[in-house]
């Protein structure tokens, strides 16, 4: 699984990581979610970048004057930035000398990263832990809003393929 968080994590830092999640998505090839990923790589490789990335700013960055989609455990838990949710995250993170660098301590690439990293360092029960009380808790709310805020092709893509995520997640861990 660990392919799946990292590659999902650069998906959602936007589309100047499409290479990274190209060079990933052999990894998932038989997921439900692999086709709409690998059309969102498609778009991103054979389209306007520009616009793309305007519509990716728009969505989860910047769009006056309400913000669509924000990426933040703490606005969908708690409708601001930087709330509880981040705090409780970072306490994970601290736990393996981890800090955020780029994004938030809670923005959903950053937890899908550290997911990441606990799969690939063999923390299996701590990634699932922090799946669980973390990620399935406000995540399937974000892919939602993708999906229904989300007017371009780029950003319908985008929506199904987190959405499908994590509904398959839900489903490894006997969650509705």
């Amino acid at each position: 699984m660990w392919a799946d968080y990292r590659l999902f994590s650069y998906l959602m830092l936007g589309p100047r990581y499409n290479q990274k999640v190209e060079a990933l998505l052999p990894e998932i090839k038989g997921k439900t979610y692999y086709g709409d990923v690998e059309k969102v790589v498609m778009l991103v490789r054979s389209g306007d970048y520009n616009r793309i990335a305007t519509e990716y700013t728009s969505c989860f960055i910047n769009n006056y004057p309400k913000l669509l989609c924000p990426p933040y455990e703490s606005w969908y838990k708690e409708g601001t930035v930087y709330g509880r949710s981040a705090m409780e995250v970072m306490e994970f993170y601290s736990m393996f000398g981890l800090s955020h660098v780029k994004e938030l301590p809670d923005h959903v690439a950053t937890e899908f990263e550290f997911v990441a990293f606990l799969y690939k360092v063999g923390q299996n029960e701590v990634a699932e832990k922090f799946i669980v009380s973390h990620v399935l808790t406000w995540v399937p709310r974000l892919a939602e809003d993708v999906k229904k805020y989300g007017r371009t092709e780029y950003l319908t893509a985008l929506g199904e393929a987190l959405s499908k995520f994590m509904e398959s997640e839900k489903s490894r861990f006997g969650l509705k």
